[in-house]
């Protein structure tokens, strides 16, 4: 698999974020099942593959990057901050701005509802509300603390990958996080550190980056792969099959060939374009077209809705995504630049 765009991942990606707005779209419809499924199965699921995902392409980025050490650092937090912050920072402003809140389970989405205290409105503008406990204001934020805190570890992780050459002991790793995270609900001390429990879903895209590429599997199974690990968590949507299923894809990663369909191939990236601002965004979206115009004709708010979890995404990544990203490129190149040295004027 190349170590750069792929295919493979962005269809990986696109069904991550499909899989949150059905479980949300679903919720707010009051459909608790399709079929044998529980649609609050879905969601986490998705968030599960979004970690095995994020680790992966991360690692091939900093790969990329050509830094190590200190350097390495600076780069890597400088454009995560204006890559994950902004959108994140927006969506609870508008939130609050329109006094929104997540109900009290988190998943049938937002409502009108009183503001928060100061100091968890600070929390979630440092995406630290995992830490103390404080519900998030747009429940799919929920998530992003743990891909914050995940941060810190990965250009180690990276740099430990690079140095030995061997999925070994990551496998080893993996294991030894299995105990750590049915440990953490449990043990004194450990339950301040939620990122425990999802340490086995982030690890296997250390995995996959750190397995030599044999693309022996054909391209047309990859989709049935991920549906079938889909369908395979539904059955049993509990955090340790997901635990599992997580190391599964990892494992495979690196045997499949890439996608060469041209519409799965554009359509997946589409969709993994506008990810983050369709994962940030949907809920306004579903909250607007079936609470706020409720008493509109049923035709008129699908459309409202259609429209806006297309446009909005689209409008957020051109408008905030994209230009903080190159913020973020710009800011981590002057970081890295040295500062030069005086010329000396002869004067005393």
């Amino acid at each position: 698999m190349p170590r750069g765009a792929s295919a493979n991942l962005d269809f990986l990606r696109a069904i991550a974020v499909l899989l949150v707005l059905t479980q949300h779209l679903c919720r707010k419809m009051h459909v608790e099942n399709i079929g044998w499924v529980p649609t609050t199965s879905l969601g986490l699921f998705g968030v599960l593959l979004f970690f095995v995902h994020t680790s992966l392409v991360l690692m091939y980025s900093m790969e990329r990057s050509g830094l190590s050490g200190i350097p390495l650092l600076k780069d890597f937090y400088t454009r995560r901050i204006f890559r994950i912050y902004p959108l994140s920072i927006l969506a609870i402003a508008v939130a609050l701005c329109l006094h929104l809140e997540s109900d009290v389970n988190g998943i049938a989405g937002l409502s009108y509802g009183r503001l928060p205290g100061k100091i968890a409105i600070l929390s979630q503008v440092l995406l630290v509300q995992n830490l103390i406990q404080v519900k998030s204001i747009v429940n799919v934020l929920w998530s992003l603390p743990f891909e914050v805190q995940m941060y810190f570890f990965l250009p180690f992780l990276f740099a430990w990958v690079q140095r030995t050459r061997t999925s070994w002991w990551l496998l080893i790793l993996w294991t030894a996080s299995l105990f750590t995270a049915w440990a953490q609900p449990l043990v004194s001390g450990l339950e301040h550190v939620p990122l425990l429990r999802f340490v086995p879903c982030f690890l296997p895209g250390i995995v996959a980056f750190a397995i030599p590429k044999h693309l022996r599997l054909s391209s047309y199974l990859w989709p049935i792969l991920i549906l079938g690990l889909v369908a395979a968590f539904t059955l049993n949507p509990v955090l340790p099959m997901g635990w599992a299923l997580c190391l599964v894809l990892g494992l495979l990663i690196p045997f499949f060939q890439e996608i060469q369909n041209q519409n799965i191939r554009k359509i997946s990236n589409r969709i993994a374009t506008y990810s983050y601002g369709i994962y940030v965004s949907h809920q306004f979206c579903i909250w607007f077209a079936l609470e706020v115009l409720a008493t509109r004709p049923v035709l008129i708010r699908l459309l409202v809705l259609s429209a806006s979890l297309v446009v909005l995404p689209i409008l957020l990544y051109h408008g905030v995504e994209k230009p903080m990203i190159q913020v973020g490129k710009r800011a981590a190149r002057a970081i890295e630049a040295p500062v030069p040295l005086l010329e000396p004027t002869g004067r005393t």
